[in-house]
């Protein structure tokens, strides 16, 4: 899978630089684009024995530079592993084999990337959820119909960290028919030829820059992760 983010324009001598640091800073400024998946996924491993496979999704440009440069490579394993232990508390051994003719294991799970810019719709496939979005009232003066759609927060209760919009867009077929807007308070959305339109004031403020979207071509749902200011 790949991120659409962008790569690092890291050297093999800033990395060893970085590593021989003491400063905390020269640690802090090297991302790497890549994404850990939600949740591991059961899958059989090729002795026919059950496993757990966790999806690591990253930049294509990158994953050029793990092939052609084996520091790269042993490092950006590490930090993998110390992601994988942090944020599922789990223990893992230190060990790995590269696959050479396998990209993934399984089905890989759709990832939610955050943007730096104007939010970018990620397509993704998958099957059909038994969701029933709340209906909403449509405005005479809209330029297109209004679709259903739902909004939730996370956490649950308490003041929100983040706000999840399901919309459900039953006639578009892929997210190239889709202009979406996010301002501090509000979102737009519109899908061409004037099939749909919608203008939602947000009920908390949010991070334009801090958000992410991706379309179900099976269900045709766009969901929009938003990160409120209340982080």
């Amino acid at each position: 899978a790949v991120v659409s983010t962008q790569s690092t324009g890291k050297t093999v001598e800033d990395l060893v630089k970085m590593l021989e640091s003491e400063e905390e800073m020269l640690a802090a400024d090297y991302r790497i684009p890549m994404s850990i998946g939600e949740a591991p996924h059961a899958e059989v491993d090729k002795k026919g024995q059950g496993c757990s496979v966790h999806d690591i999704a990253i930049n294509p440009n990158y994953v050029k530079t793990l092939k052609d440069e084996p520091a790269f490579m042993n490092f950006f394993l590490q930090v993998v592993f110390e992601g994988l232990t942090a944020k599922f508390n789990i223990e893992l051994e230190w060990d790995w084999i590269i696959l050479k003719n396998r990209s993934h294991v399984g089905r890989i799970k759709p990832h939610m990337i955050r943007t730096y810019k104007k939010p970018v719709i990620q397509e993704v496939e998958k099957p059909a959820e038994n969701k029933k979005p709340v209906k909403k009232t449509t405005k005479p003066t809209q330029p297109a119909p209004k679709p259903d759609y739902i909004v939730l927060q996370e956490p649950i209760e308490g003041t929100p960290n983040y706000l999840i919009i399901e919309i459900m867009l039953p006639d578009i077929e892929s997210s190239s028919k889709l202009t979406l807007d996010v301002g501090e308070d509000r979102l737009t959305l519109h899908a061409h030829p004037a099939k749909y339109f919608l203008d939602i004031e947000l009920p908390y403020d949010v991070i334009p820059l801090e958000s992410g979207a991706q379309f179900d071509t099976s269900a045709h749902m766009l969901t929009v992760a938003l990160m409120t200011t209340c982080v």
